[in-house]
């Protein structure tokens, strides 16, 4: 939706030169329904008209609609009719603008990890068992430093290992590592903590 919605004024200059042609492609790979074929081609809209009221619709109706709206504006009869799309809308760019999207989701998931572990700190300090463990996973993944690894491992209980593991946790990234670890190495802890 996104992509849609950062070139909407693009599309309008570039789409309102033939707006009929575009209803026809967007109507026969099943964008909108004939009512809103009748609907957005209505007789005393301009041409302009029917395209704003076209991707309002698009938008409105979620990022599987737009998705494919900017598959048909990825055709090749499509695109020589308008070139200019050409210049914005490849399978290339298509496929960069999902991978952006996918990104979009795991930074999500990353909030989740990072908020878990600033949620259960007191919690995930009194019950880790395999501290080193851990600390081994996030060094290797150069998570935490030699130094920070030496000072976890020189610490007298689990809990003081874990306090000094907590104070390495310092960004969003290492909170999602640290995470990820946490549910492979202590899982029931997690689920327990989780549920």
């Amino acid at each position: 939706m996104e992509t849609v919605r950062k070139n909407k004024t693009f599309l309008i200059d570039t789409l309102s030169t033939d707006a009929s042609i575009v209803l026809q492609h967007v109507q026969s790979d099943d964008i909108i329904l004939q009512r809103d074929y009748k609907n957005l081609n209505h007789p005393n809209y301009t041409d302009e008209k029917i395209i704003i009221n076209l991707l309002d619709t698009v938008m409105g109706r979620g990022d599987e609609t737009c998705r494919k709206f900017l598959k048909v504006l990825e055709k090749q009869e499509l695109q020589e009719i308008f070139p200019q799309l050409k210049h914005h809308f490849t399978p290339e760019q298509a496929s960069a603008e999902r991978q952006r999207e996918r990104e979009k989701g795991s930074v999500m998931a990353h909030h989740k990890g990072a908020e878990f572990v600033d949620k259960h700190r007191e919690q995930l300090i009194q019950r880790v068992s395999s501290v080193m463990e851990i600390a081994d996973c996030l060094l290797t993944q150069k998570m935490i430093t030699d130094e920070m690894y030496s000072e976890i491992s020189a610490a007298a209980t689990m809990q003081g290992k874990m306090r000094i593991l907590y104070k390495s946790l310092d960004s969003k990234t290492v909170k999602e590592e640290f995470y990820k670890v946490l549910k492979e190495k202590q899982r029931f802890l997690v689920a327990d903590l989780e549920g």
